[in-house]
Formats: structure tokens, sequence, C-alpha cells
């Protein structure tokens, strides 16, 4: 009882102090707590992710290169949308090498892959919630059985965040197609602008898409009533989320070059080992050697995008939270706004 207390006074704790000067901070620091302590959350992040919004922005980033190459829209959307895609499309071509019936059995493999492994993201997206806003740490098969009754609803929301997604993807490319196939040249101001429109708006999408999702766990609503709660707390805090996003994501790009000097620090070790099995022409040192240090990669790699997204959903849980406060729910938020009150 006494830790559920500590527990809920550190959930609810900050929304208490009204002259806070940190309020990002507090939260960000409440997000971290809850991320590392519920650390089998981060089974549900992993599968999360493949619903995350994050992919958009792979899509801003290559797809203004691939831009300039010319080529078919539609070939180019999916391209850069989908992990994978150009790979796969080999090996669909390699299919008319097959019968009929050898086709047909492996397109509905590929079909009920594709379904399991989207239903098995829709309920670890909404598990995690469920997690993260339970007062205690609980047992995954708990949250798990709690996440059925709204596994509609967030399918819906994310359906409807791809569409939304792909439509400002079809929006923010076609200028710049219509410019290459008219100049046949590159554009540096026209893709500027595109980056200008599109960024931003793929971020409040994202934005949107989170809170609509938090809010339908948190209160049972619609998906309508979700989106519309999600759009007013947006309008309403639009300089505290947009700062708020721009920390988090900052944080976690600071996190993914840590990351990334963890990975480059355990090859030293495996080239040393790597090196020995070449010298000594030993085939069982090289076999060990790659299949231990493959699967570790793989699991730092898992662990690291399971907590990313963890701590991603937890920041925002905590942020719609202060922002839905009944005490104080118009008390400024965000940064500048505070330091202009302050002065």
């Amino acid at each position: 009882m006494l830790y559920k207390l500590r527990t809920r006074h550190n959930l609810i704790g900050y929304m208490n102090d009204k002259n806070s000067t940190a309020i990002y901070r507090t939260l960000l620091r409440e997000a971290w707590r809850l991320t590392w302590q519920r650390k089998t959350l981060w089974i549900f992040g992993i599968f999360a992710a493949f619903v995350s919004t994050g992919g958009v922005m792979d899509v801003a980033t290559t797809g203004i290169r691939r831009v300039q190459l010319g080529g078919s829209l539609m070939r180019q959307l999916l391209d850069t949308s989908f992990s994978g895609y150009t790979m796969m499309g080999q090996y669909v071509g390699q299919l008319r090498t097959f019968g009929s019936f050898q086709i047909g059995a492996m397109i509905i493999c590929m079909m009920l892959i594709v379904i399991g492994l989207l239903f098995l993201a829709v309920l670890s997206q909404t598990s995690l919630v469920h997690g993260i806003k339970a007062p205690t740490h609980e047992h995954p098969n708990i949250i798990r059985k709690r996440a059925h009754d709204h596994l509609f609803r967030i399918f819906a929301i994310d359906f409807l965040t791809k569409i939304l997604g792909a439509i400002l993807v079809c929006v923010t490319t076609l200028p710049m197609l219509w410019y290459y196939t008219q100049h046949s040249s590159y554009s540096f101001s026209i893709a500027f602008v595109q980056i200008l429109i599109f960024f931003p708006a793929v971020l409040i999408l994202s934005i949107l898409s989170i809170l609509s999702v938090i809010h339908v766990i948190e209160t049972e609503s619609t998906v309508a009533e979700a989106i519309a709660t999600s759009w007013d707390i947006f309008k309403t805090h639009w300089l505290a989320t947009l700062e708020y996003a721009f920390i988090v994501f900052c944080l976690i790009s600071l996190s993914c070059f840590v990351l990334l000097g963890l990975v480059i620090a355990l090859s030293v070790p495996y080239a040393l080992v790597y090196t020995t099995s070449l010298l000594t022409g030993s085939f069982v040192i090289f076999v060990i050697a790659n299949v231990l240090y493959g699967l570790f990669a793989l699991l730092v790699v898992f662990a690291f995008g399971g907590g990313m997204v963890t701590f991603q959903y937890s920041a925002w849980y905590l942020f719609y939270k202060r922002t839905g406060h009944r005490s104080h729910p118009k008390l400024p938020l965000a940064k500048l706004l505070r330091m202009f009150q302050r002065s």
C-alpha cells in the first residue's frame, strides 16, 4: 500500500506545483523512471514500434532524394514507406517460376503473417499505454487482457494516421515531381519549401495520433471524441506541444548516438576474436564469434527500441495528464510563455 501511494504521488505530484519552472524536466524524469522500473513493457514497445508514426520521417528524408530521379510516384512512395519493399518485389518477380498452387499458398501465408503482426502491434500499443497508466507495475498478462477492449478503436486511429500520412506524402511529393518533369532539374528552393510544409504537418499528425490513442484508453471514448480532444489539447497548448515534441525528439536522437557508440565498442572485441579465428583457421571460433555477436547485437538493438518507444509513450501520457489536470489545465506549459510571464 505504501509503494502504491508513493507511485501515485510520483505520477501526479508534479501537477500540484503551479509555480514550477521545470515542467518538461519533471515530466521527462518521471517518464524515464517509469521506463526503467517497468522493463517488461519494453516487449510491448518493440512490437508497438511497427504502428508508430516515426517511419513517416524516413519517407521525408529519403523521398526528397529519390524525387529527383524521376520514375513512378507509387513506386517511390512504396519504396520509401515500407522496409524491404525492393527486396520483396524481387521475390514476387520470382514467383513466376512456381505453380499456381505454390503461389496461392505463399500469398496466403504472407497475408496471415502481415495480419498477425498488425494484430500484435496494435495489441502491444494498447498494452503499453495500460502498463504506463497503471499505478503499480503489473504482470504483462494482466495488462494484455485489458487491452482487448480497445483494439478496434486503436486500430482505427492507426489506420487513419497512416492514410493521412500517405496523403501528406503525395501532396508534398507531387509538386517536386511536376517540376522535375517540366524542367528535368533539381530545385533546392522547392525541396526546402516542401520540407517546411511536410515536417510540421507530420509532426502534428504524430502528436494527435498518440494523444488520441491515450485518450481512448484513458476515458473509454470513441475514436471521434478522442481525435476531437487531442485537437483541443493541441490548440490550447500548441506551443508547449511542439516544444515538448522537439525535446523528446532530441533526447531520442541523442540516445541513438549512444547506441551507435555502444555497437562500435562491442565490435572491438568481436574484431579481435574474428581476426584470431582467421589467423588460426578455426572454423568453430569463427562461427561462435559471429553467432554470439549477432545475437547480442540484436538483443541490444531490440532492447533499445523497446525502451525508447516505452519512454516516448510514457512522456506523452504524462503530458496528456498534465494538460487535462482539473486544478490548472490552462496554466502555461510552454517555456517561452513562462519566461514572458516571469518577466
